[in-house]
């Protein structure tokens, strides 16, 4: 629905009621496009960002990201609290949920074609990464292999970040989400 197709009922209506109307309407369809994309793609279509994947936020509870995802994601039964990862039915293949205390706190892809919103994916060679992430890379040494730790981050959020980590020539996997999570080596280990 556009402005346009409703102008005969605005021309009709009180002139102070189609003002709020026609800015309550404007104001809803700001980024709408986007947020539709977004919503209609389903997992599948999502891309990982610092701060989550597609609608799902490091920082959300698991009721929370199950909302935003429109599916379970849930811990199994004896898992720890403190630290595991959810079971998430609907999730792209190679996609995993880190949780620690009820809260999200870590997205990884550790295979699959899962893509940074920058188009960054397993298999890019460092090269990529420095061009798509420029002046937001801090690359180190990796601490198990002979790869390499490359961490983005979205200034001014500092607190949120992409880690890749490499074989010391391409992508092996990435994972995003908050501090000090986003930071573990080991994940929930």
């Amino acid at each position: 629905m556009t402005l346009q197709s409703l102008r005969p009922f605005l021309h009709r209506a009180r002139p102070g009621a189609a003002i709020v109307f026609a800015l309550v309407l404007a104001a809803c369809g700001a980024g709408s496009d986007k947020e539709a994309a977004v919503a209609t793609a389903g997992p599948a279509g999502w891309r990982i960002t610092p701060d989550g994947f597609g609608p799902i936020r490091a920082g959300q509870s698991l009721a929370e990201a199950s909302a935003a995802a429109g599916t379970p994601i849930t811990l199994a039964a004896g898992a720890s609290a403190e630290c595991s990862y959810a079971e998430w039915a609907a999730a792209p293949a190679g996609v995993r949920v880190m949780v620690e205390r009820d809260t999200v706190v870590r997205l990884e892809v550790v295979s699959g074609s899962v893509t940074t919103a920058e188009g960054a994916k397993i298999g890019d060679a460092e090269g990529r990464i420095n061009s798509l992430y420029a002046t937001r890379v801090m690359v180190g040494p990796h601490k198990y292999t002979t790869g390499k730790y490359m961490t983005a981050s979205a200034p001014p959020d500092t607190m949120h970040l992409i880690v890749f980590e490499t074989d010391g020539q391409n992508v092996t996997m990435f994972r995003s989400g908050r501090v000090p999570a986003v930071q573990y080596v080991e994940g929930c280990s």
